[in-house]
């Protein structure tokens, strides 16, 4: 839970941006036909960035080939390690579960 600190911290914060004359008035036509203030635009206009390279970041985009070189591992995984199956027999032998 954020602290009383924290909070006065986040209130204070600010992104300031300074638009060319062109940018702002190509800010405030898009505001008004969106029909928001021009700060109400520009809030949700970075947000809306924000989450879609976010969103963008996360996805895995696999080509056909690659999608069916993936589903074929899953379907045939093939034999684990020596080293995988040495670790787990220790972890059965050394751990007992509640």
């Amino acid at each position: 839970m954020p602290t009383s600190k924290e909070k006065a911290s986040r209130s204070s914060d600010r992104a300031q941006y300074r638009p060319t004359a062109e940018q702002k008035e190509l800010l405030v036509q898009a505001a008004m036909l969106a029909g928001q203030s021009l700060s109400d635009f520009m809030r949700t206009a970075v947000e809306e960035r924000a989450q879609r390279i976010i969103a963008d970041h996360e996805r895995i985009v696999l080509s056909a080939s690659e999608r069916a070189t993936f589903f074929a591992a899953l379907d045939n995984p093939g034999d684990p390690p020596a080293k995988l199956i040495a670790l787990l027999k220790r972890y059965r032998a050394e751990v007992t579960s509640l």
